[in-house]
């Protein structure tokens, strides 16, 4: 029975280690059962399945966002290569298998930003480092100044603002210019958030807070 990837350097607990010496049961997140839940008229193995998922297999990667939940698909596939893999594979998705792909979004999100509001770009892992870095910080943290990003990531300010500039002109982030205590503060949103929220001084802009039930995503994974 194929069983879903152990992340490295994880140690078994003593019940698992204990489950592991003797036949496990049929139960409803093994692969055999979720595999006939996704493809019901043949048999898939894990590895396969796998393989034919990095590539973005035109039936096997629709089929699966379509049908499992996040957890299922992370499980099974791997965390590490979800969070490396689910832009370009997002990118390949049809139109009718894309409507599926948001609760897949939020997953990763949460997984490599550690908040709701990064978007999976197909470009997102070309980025430099640092700018990728500032991205993620503005995603996980909307509201913040460009001097507050910089501090809170050790960057010097001159290339914090050269990394805002770049991602304010490529539409990645977006600036909301506030009055606190009398003097002028730009603040720093991701793209989109669709929730209002106070800033201060009587001004308001979309930001996107979190979620207080948040959908299956991968906690478990």
């Amino acid at each position: 029975m194929d069983s879903p990837e152990r992340n490295a350097g994880e140690i078994p607990t003593r019940k698992e280690a204990g489950q592991a010496k003797r036949p496990q049961a049929m139960s409803v997140d093994s692969w055999e059962t979720l595999s006939k839940k996704v493809y019901w008229d043949r048999d898939v193995p894990l590895e396969r399945w796998r393989e034919r998922i990095s590539t973005g297999h035109r039936s096997y990667l629709p089929a699966a966002v379509s049908t499992m939940t996040p957890t299922e698909f992370v499980r099974y596939y791997g965390l590490s290569k979800f969070k490396r893999d689910w832009p370009a594979l997002r990118a390949k998705l049809s139109n009718k298998a894309v409507k599926y792909a948001p609760v897949f979004d939020l997953a990763w999100s949460q997984a490599v930003g550690g908040g709701w509001n990064l978007r999976p770009t197909e470009d997102f892992f070309s980025m430099p480092e640092r700018r990728r870095n500032f991205l993620t910080q503005v995603a996980r943290v909307p509201g913040m100044s460009i001097y507050e990003v910089a501090k809170s990531l050790g960057l010097q300010y001159r290339r914090a603002h050269d990394h805002a500039t770049n991602l304010l002109r490529d539409g990645k982030i977006r600036a909301v210019e506030t009055i606190e205590r009398g003097h002028r503060k730009m603040k720093l949103f991701p793209t989109y958030a669709p929730q209002k929220v106070p800033l201060g001084g009587g001004t308001t802009s979309q930001v996107n807070s979190s979620r207080k039930v948040s959908p299956d995503l991968i906690v478990a994974a």
